[in-house]
């Protein structure tokens, strides 16, 4: 995910010197891999306090810096919700426009299809024609069941038809895709919150979880989108999308350190397998091997 970082780690402390010009190095490698500016001041004075052999290497400053990042991220990387087999459970998936909502929808359907448990989809993206469309795809490939409605019908009343079928029918679990939506628009945020209070009306009869997806490429920008998503609806746990080919990924240490919110899975790829639940130590090796 952090394109070469390994090789140019090794050209920073070439020199074999910890000292503010290969730290000042180090920190515009780190923010190019998409660390904020407030978590790479944090890197970095925790490595500059760290205590180094007299003939140490990169192994030594990866292994310094992995264990860094490691405890930034590790006491917030969460399994995708467990289902009970007591209440069904219902996820609603939120986020912006283009952020791979329906697309991990339909992931998160075959994560928990393999786990044998029965599902049920709702469109209620119903500003979007397409969405419901390939919504219907991801479903019939799958053989799901949908509930969906006409084009601008009122995604609550699909929200709750959602829940209705999952109760009716004993589902394990249904999942809501709903419309992305730009955060400074407040009727459609209020849309959002009317959608949970639909839900929540059956709270005695289920397990609610609301996941908020993230495009890896967009970098510091997703830090508002959650601190703005969050005032009208909790917000459970994260999936990053997107990172998948050259995406960058570091985004994910700063929205856990700014946040302190729960990163629940990574998409990396168009497939409907191309769902990891996120795993801290992975995810550290993978970018410092990289």
């Amino acid at each position: 995910m952090f394109k070469n970082f390994t090789n140019r780690l090794g050209n920073i402390f070439s020199s074999k010197k910890i000292d503010e010009n290969s730290l000042l190095e180090l920190e515009e490698l780190l923010l190019i891999s998409d660390i904020g500016i407030e978590t790479t001041d944090k890197i970095i004075n925790k490595l500059r306090n760290e205590k180094f052999s007299p003939s140490f290497d990169t192994i030594e400053v990866k292994s310094k810096l992995a264990e860094i990042i490691l405890n930034i991220i590790e006491p917030f990387q969460e399994e995708f919700p467990k289902l009970s087999k007591s209440k069904p459970t219902i996820i609603i998936c939120i986020g912006v426009n283009g952020s791979g909502k329906t697309t991990t929808v339909a992931k998160l359907a075959h994560h928990y299809k393999e786990m044998n448990c029965s599902i049920v989809l709702g469109a209620a993206d119903t500003f979007r024609a397409a969405a419901t469309e390939q919504l219907s795809l991801w479903g019939k490939e799958m053989n799901l069941d949908i509930i969906s409605g006409n084009q601008n019908s009122d995604p609550a009343s699909i929200a709750f038809k959602c829940v209705e079928s999952t109760l009716n029918n004993e589902f394990d679990l249904g999942i809501i895709d709903t419309a992305g939506r730009l955060q400074n628009r407040t009727d459609l945020m209020e849309q959002l919150k009317k959608i949970d209070k639909v839900v929540k009306t059956k709270n005695n009869l289920l397990n609610q979880k609301t996941i908020m997806i993230i495009d890896g490429t967009t970098g510091q920008s997703s830090i508002k989108q959650v601190e703005e998503f969050s005032k009208y609806i909790n917000i459970d746990g994260l999936i990053i999308s997107k990172l998948d080919g050259s995406a960058i990924g570091g985004t994910i240490v700063s929205i856990i350190d700014h946040l302190k919110v729960p990163v629940l899975g990574l998409g990396v790829g168009e497939n409907k397998s191309d769902l990891e639940e996120f795993n801290a130590k992975k995810f550290v090796n993978r970018i410092l091997d990289n």
